[in-house]
C-alpha cells in the first residue's frame, strides 16, 4: 500500500531531498542561475508564499511551491524539485496536483515560469496540468532553450 501525502514544506524536507534531486532539475538550476540544489531549495522555501513537500511512505520525493513574481503581486512563480522516485510515483502525485495548482491560482491569478526544453518529464507534467507552453527560446545565464509556461485563473 502506498501512503502519499502532501504537507507543508520545512527545512527538514529540504535537507532530506537534496542528495536525491533529479539530474534534470540540477541541469535546469545550472542553466538558469548556476546555483546548487541546496541554494535553489533554500531560496525557494524562503521566498515562497506557500511551499509543500510530497511524501511517499514518509520519504520526500518532491518539494514545490509558488513565489511572488514581484512586490506588486498578481503573478506567481510555480516551482517543483523532484527525485527519481517522483517519476516512479508520478500518477499518484498527478492526481493530487490539480487542487494544488488551484490553490496557487487562488493566491495568484496568473502563474508563469520557465522549463528547460530538455526536461521532458516536467514538460509532460505541466501540459497535463493545463499550463500553456510557449516555443523554446534562450533563457538563463547559459542561454539554453527554455519554454515559458503560464496559466491564468478562469
Amino acid at each position: 500500500m502506498i501512503n502519499a501525502q502532501i504537507v507543508r514544506a520545512t527545512p527538514e524536507h529540504i535537507a532530506e531531498i537534496i542528495p536525491h534531486v533529479r539530474q534534470a532539475d540540477i541541469q535546469e538550476f545550472i542553466a538558469v542561475t548556476g546555483h546548487t540544489p541546496e541554494q535553489v531549495l533554500n531560496i525557494g522555501l524562503a521566498v515562497s508564499t506557500a511551499a509543500w513537500a510530497g511524501l511517499i511512505n514518509g520519504q520526500v520525493v518532491t518539494v514545490f511551491g509558488v513565489a511572488p513574481a514581484s512586490m506588486l503581486g498578481g503573478h506567481g512563480i510555480p516551482w517543483l524539485v523532484g527525485t527519481d522516485a517522483l517519476e516512479k510515483y508520478q500518477r499518484t502525485f498527478l492526481r493530487r496536483c490539480r487542487p494544488v495548482v488551484k490553490a496557487m491560482l487562488s493566491i495568484y491569478p496568473q502563474l508563469e515560469n520557465y522549463v528547460d526544453k530538455r526536461n521532458h518529464v516536467a514538460k509532460a507534467w505541466l501540459h497535463w496540468l493545463g499550463f500553456t507552453l510557449e516555443e523554446a527560446a534562450p533563457y538563463g545565464i547559459a542561454g539554453l532553450p527554455f519554454h515559458r509556461f503560464h496559466m491564468e485563473k478562469k
